[in-house]
């Protein structure tokens, strides 16, 4: 391999190596990325990487080796992969809201090609409080805009002798279904 200055991806990781010669050293041994420790070990087979606690690099005989021992705490490993999990899950998060949102994009597309209205959320609630579907246009909001207040209109109400209980609950309608039109309205303007 060419000195390119190449190196991969690698985690250090705690060791306690106890030599043949009873000579104990403490340092890390570089683990690649996606691998564990105990597959690194594994695979080496006549010398493998080492750092001293000084820093130094170094390729250790894996012949004059008794033991490893592992001196990275449980607490620590634990802390390692819940970090990465919570990684993992706002790239997830981050990847879905960005699928979501191209979506979105998608359907308005679409929709503004063949002429239609496209609805979010609080426009969804509008079009309930109206009884109107999703598929609504202009014309047919307008319409259901004008057979709920003179359902619910209170001028209306009093004429016909309702109680003044039942009058205040249809002034407090109408003002939602005042609302859900200048909504729907307003989107069904701009499309």
């Amino acid at each position: 391999m060419s000195s390119s200055g190449y190196r991969r991806a690698t985690k250090n990781h705690a060791v306690r190596v106890d030599h043949t010669d009873g000579s104990v050293t403490t340092g890390f041994i570089p683990v690649p990325q996606g691998m564990d420790f105990v597959g690194t070990m594994m695979q080496a087979q006549h010398f493998m990487h080492f750092e001293t606690d000084d820093g130094e690099h170094t390729l250790m005989n894996v012949a004059s080796i008794k033991r490893i021992t592992s001196t990275e705490s449980a607490e620590t490993k634990d802390k390692v992969d819940e970090s990465a999990a919570e990684k993992a899950r706002a790239e997830r998060e981050a990847e879905n809201a960005k699928r979501r949102a191209e979506e979105e994009a998608e359907a308005k597309r679409k929709a503004a090609q063949d002429g239609k209205i496209q609805w979010t959320g609080e426009q969804y609630d509008a079009l309930e409080m109206l009884g109107l579907k999703a598929s609504a246009d202009k014309d047919e909001i307008s319409s259901a805009y004008r057979k709920l207040v003179k359902l619910y209109h209170p001028d209306r109400l009093r004429g016909l002798g309702v109680s003044p209980k039942k009058i205040e609950f249809a002034a407090e309608r109408l003002a939602e279904i005042n609302n859900a039109y200048r909504i729907l309205i307003a989107t069904a303007k701009a499309a």
